[in-house]
């Protein structure tokens, strides 16, 4: 086989991506929880969108939150932090990391983009998006995590 031809696992170890594994998940999982007790809801979501719909968001990305996500912000208070509690847990177990680091990357882009933060920056979510990168190509789940078990019950895309 000649120079990265193949798959990325073939190339790098799987206990590589263990740290940013960990480290996501820490961070989700703490962020999810601080909105879940702080009283994170829609009407602090709402004024938030709003905040960035006129001014700091990519402009292709204002009709999204202006249509969208600003008069459903209640709904989206509470897939924000479930979605953050359920990418943090599953980090850290290991349980499915392909899978929560996808939805990682989901929530990461969505944050950045409605922000405003360039792409290419050392802001939060641009280099929570490499962490989680990182965590999908090198399969981090299977070393120290529950990924280790199910890589035969899960498609190869998702532990």
């Amino acid at each position: 086989m000649g120079f990265l031809k193949g798959r990325i696992e073939d190339y790098s170890s799987p206990l590589a991506g263990v740290p940013a594994r960990l480290y996501a998940g820490y961070f989700f999982l703490r962020y999810g929880l601080e909105k879940l007790g702080g009283g994170f809801g829609g009407a602090a979501l709402h004024e938030t969108l709003a905040k960035w719909a006129a001014g700091e968001a990519y402009d292709f990305y204002v009709p999204f939150l202006q249509k969208v996500a600003i008069p459903h912000a209640g709904i989206f208070a509470h897939l924000v932090t479930f979605g953050e509690m359920a990418v943090g847990a599953a980090l850290l177990l290991g349980c499915a990391s392909r899978l929560a680091a996808l939805g990682g990357i989901f929530l990461c882009l969505n944050f950045l983009l409605a922000g405003g933060t360039p792409i290419l920056s050392v802001e939060q979510p641009a280099v929570f998006i490499l962490l989680l990168v990182t965590v999908y190509a090198t399969a981090a789940g299977r070393v120290l995590g529950l990924d280790s078990l199910l890589k035969r019950k899960l498609p190869r895309w998702a532990a």
